[in-house]
């Protein structure tokens, strides 16, 4: 009796057990194999660390520049007459890591701080600069400051 007639039946081992038993790997393909692996998931976790410090300043600066924009936004919309007593009473400001604004500066990861000058031109009484100070902090309770200053040009438009 044959199931397929190219591979007739000789005993107990038929002539497909032998061809099939016959494709193995031999041991040296095997160890080959699994160094070549080894060795590209060697080179991707190396690359982990440098890819998750870029994604961490990637964040850094996608919320550094959010708090630059509000703020730009906040200091031109205030009248130009009471942009002293504002920047007093609003700053420091402090924020978390997700850019959300804090009360105090327990927890804070960014600090911001405004400094205004009038403008050097004579004449220019109408002319502000708010240079705005985000300090940035790895680590709520590390001293060490990292900060980027962005200036504004504030314009008295009579409101």
């Amino acid at each position: 009796m044959t199931v397929f007639p190219q591979f007739p039946y000789h005993g107990r081992k038929s002539c497909l057990h032998m061809v099939i038993a016959r494709r193995a790997f031999s041991l040296v393909e095997v160890v080959l194999a699994t160094g070549l692996v080894m060795f590209a998931l060697l080179v991707i976790f190396s690359l982990m660390p440098a890819g998750l410090a870029s994604l961490q300043e990637a964040n850094r600066q996608i919320v550094e520049t959010e708090v630059f924009a509000s703020l730009g936004a906040e200091l031109t919309s205030t009248p130009f007459a009471t942009l002293d007593s504002y920047v007093t009473k609003r700053f420091p400001l402090y924020y978390d890591r997700e850019g959300a604004e804090l009360t105090s500066s327990s927890n804070a990861v960014f600090t911001v701080r405004c400094d205004l000058k009038n403008s050097a031109n004579p004449g220019a009484g109408d002319l502000r600069w708010a240079t705005v100070s985000i300090g940035f902090h790895r680590d709520p309770s590390d001293t060490t400051v990292k900060a980027d200053r962005r200036t504004f040009l504030l314009v008295n438009r009579g409101f």
